[in-house]
């Protein structure tokens, strides 16, 4: 299978016309229908169905659609990954990073990181604590951002930052008119979390801190990522409690509140590779130990 056919398909599945995704391909159509036919005859299913008036995306076809973007996703980073390196550039940095890190640490790390560092090319990705930990061991990044508090066999994690943790809100909740929570008060609400096998130590932060306030708090709904989490909260399923960092995250019907003192805090985390870290991740290390000296 060429990435060449690879596009040629997601053309036509984008557009649903052999005409159109010609078009935007530059090139004739006979040969463009010849090449998806030569596409299906090697996967050996057929991916699209054609009428004289409409295409239309087979189940198969759908199914190739989410992989084939990914694949000539990565295509394209490998691509310029090849480009830094070969123009003497410093190479890449592959940096998993949890939604909150992106509004938190990342937002204050990475424009210092390009000017000292403009040789290296930053990839981001978001990812949650446990799927970085296993991206870190099998190589797949190189520097992890995550909530971790506990060292894992394989990789090295150093805490850079403690912030504490606030109540997320629907705009319309009586608690809303406080300016600060007391996590008591939150007993017996719906909460949105991520589940735990997700984020362990996110998880655990939380439950325990609403153990030592006297409750258990009442899952209702878990989220995969920040965004579908604070989405939850500010369309009035249930309230959370999260970094401060994720109040720089807004939606029309969210609102952020701080807990009452003490509040109970949360810490974020660099992780690298136990042996043989990449020198662009140890770079990154030392401007977010520079960046953050004493807030850990």
């Amino acid at each position: 299978m060429e990435l060449r056919h690879l596009r040629y398909f997601v053309a036509v599945a984008e557009e649903l016309s052999f005409t159109r995704a010609a078009a935007r391909l530059r090139m004739a159509q006979p040969p463009l229908s010849q090449q998806i036919a030569k596409l299906e005859a090697e996967i050996g299913i057929r991916l699209l169905d054609r009428t004289s008036r409409s295409v239309q995306l087979t189940p198969a076809g759908s199914a190739l659609l989410d992989e084939a973007r990914r694949l000539l996703a990565r295509a394209d980073e490998v691509r310029r990954v090849a480009q830094n390196v070969g123009t003497d550039r410093g190479g890449a940095l592959r940096i998993g990073c949890v939604a909150s890190g992106f509004s938190g640490v990342l937002l204050h790390l990475l424009p210092g990181f390009r000017t000292h560092h403009p040789e290296v090319l930053p990839l981001v990705y978001e990812m949650e604590a446990a799927p970085q930990c296993h991206a870190l061991i099998r190589g797949d990044i190189d520097i992890g951002f995550s909530r971790v508090s506990q060292q894992i066999p394989g990789v090295r994690v150093i805490p850079i930052l403690s912030e504490p943790l606030m109540a997320a809100l629907p705009a319309g909740h009586p608690l809303a008119e406080r300016r600060r929570v007391p996590l008591v008060r939150l007993a017996g609400e719906a909460f949105v979390m991520f589940p735990r096998n997700a984020a362990p130590d996110a998880f655990d932060t939380i439950t325990s801190a609403c153990a030592a306030a006297g409750f258990s708090p009442d899952i209702a709904y878990e989220a995969s990522n920040d965004h579908a989490l604070i989405s939850m909260v500010a369309c009035g399923l249930g309230i959370s409690i999260v970094p401060e960092s994720t109040s720089n995250m807004t939606l029309p019907g969210i609102v952020y509140r701080h807990l009452a003192r003490p509040a109970p805090t949360t810490s974020m985390a660099i992780a690298l590779p136990a042996a043989d870290p990449a020198p662009q991740a140890l770079q990154m290390l030392r401007l977010a130990q520079d960046s953050y000296a004493g807030r850990a």
